[in-house]
């Protein structure tokens, strides 16, 4: 008789923690997010974890889509997803290219924010096709938490 009692506590707290556990990732639980949402006030992706979409709020080639990470969580996060690059002349590429992203400086964009990767970089090919280039700073800012330096 006591060990079926016990077995029925055993699974209520068993369901408990899956719930609690749920019910704090469906919340984001604390998870990092990428950066601060006042980085792009008007953009998307900012702020949230692992986010499938960036967006900072600018031209095409600040739009990053259909991106997939890996490593999130851990010291640096990868990314991979599409952009649209600049024409040596001017102008775009009709098609989009492979964008890859490094989320790294894991700490917090406010005193008593969620822990958030404070550094984006991005490298893309220099004409569709070719081989990736060299990692360069998201918006060439040295942090994602707040609006870019004028």
């Amino acid at each position: 008789m006591m060990a079926r009692h016990a077995k029925h506590v055993v699974l209520a707290l068993v369901l408990l923690t899956v719930a609690f556990a749920g019910t704090a990732l469906a919340a984001g639980g604390s998870r990092p997010v990428l950066g601060g949402k006042a980085f792009a006030p008007m953009g998307k992706g900012f702020g949230t974890a692992a986010p499938r979409e960036i967006f900072n709020g600018g031209d095409p080639s600040g739009l990053v889509e259909k991106i997939k990470w890996s490593h999130w969580g851990q010291r640096t996060a990868t990314g991979w997803g599409e952009t649209s690059i600049f024409k040596p002349h001017g102008g775009y590429y009709p098609q989009l290219v492979r964008s890859e992203l490094r989320a790294t400086r894991l700490g917090r964009c406010t005193k008593n924010g969620r822990p958030a990767y404070t550094h984006l970089e991005e490298r893309v090919p220099s004409r569709p096709g070719g081989p990736l280039g060299k990692w360069f700073a998201w918006s060439g800012e040295k942090s994602i938490c707040h609006l870019p330096s004028a």
